[in-house]
């Protein structure tokens, strides 16, 4: 059976129960995208990385999950 992040963060913990299901299936290509052009994932590259795509979109809608992921990752340490 393939484990979820539900597997590795209980309910209620973390940043991934705060995400919504557009904003979690952004982050989670964001993320594999990063992991396949070979570049290292952290807090700091996915910072860099939604600032370059915030730049780069016209689109209204996806400037505010860009915004919202952004926002929890900044408060992240926040919710412990």
């Amino acid at each position: 059976m393939a484990k979820t992040h539900e597997d590795v963060m209980p309910e209620g913990n973390g940043i991934l129960s705060s995400l919504g299901a557009a904003h979690e299936e952004l982050l989670g290509r964001i993320v594999i995208e990063m992991l396949r052009a070979g570049m290292p994932v952290s807090r700091k590259s996915l910072f860099l990385k939604l600032a370059f795509l915030m730049n780069e979109t016209e689109a209204p809608s996806e400037t505010l999950l860009y915004e919202g992921i952004f926002r929890l990752l900044l408060n992240a340490d926040r919710t412990h």
